[in-house]
């Protein structure tokens, strides 16, 4: 299990060399959680998506990814975004699978912005404090 969330986190969540940085209590979730990615993995259903399901939120939507990620993930995220009226896509340049952990600045930006684009336009659902 260990070899195996070493890889996951080399290859797909963070990139090389992550695996040496992270915090022990980090490599233990990961580890305990590798039975977990496994079994999703394993389900025939795993990367189903109900794209029509989707087209019908009317709400701004930001579909994020990270220009390191997995080959996949790009076309998912794409199409993700082509279902959802009105979404915005965004990548993070040199971030992985999880860019809030590995960019956290660049997310937070990316997420201040457009959730400040959206006020700006007045949209439903945009909420101001």
């Amino acid at each position: 299990m260990a070899g195996g969330a070493e890889q996951f986190v080399n290859t797909v969540a963070f990139g090389p060399g992550a695996w040496e940085r992270l915090p022990a209590v980090t490599k233990e979730t990961f580890i305990s959680n590798a039975v977990t990615f496994l079994d999703e993995a394993n389900d025939p259903d795993a990367l189903s998506i109900d794209l029509k399901g989707l087209s019908k939120f009317t709400r701004p939507e930001l579909i994020s990814h990270g220009d390191s990620s997995p080959p996949f993930f790009s076309p998912i995220a794409a199409g993700i975004a082509k279902s959802i009226p009105g979404s915005t896509q965004k990548t993070i340049t040199g971030a992985g699978h999880v860019p809030h952990l590995s960019h956290p600045t660049d997310y937070v930006a990316m997420v201040k912005g457009f959730v400040q684009s959206v006020r700006a336009k007045g949209k439903p659902g945009a909420r101001r404090r």
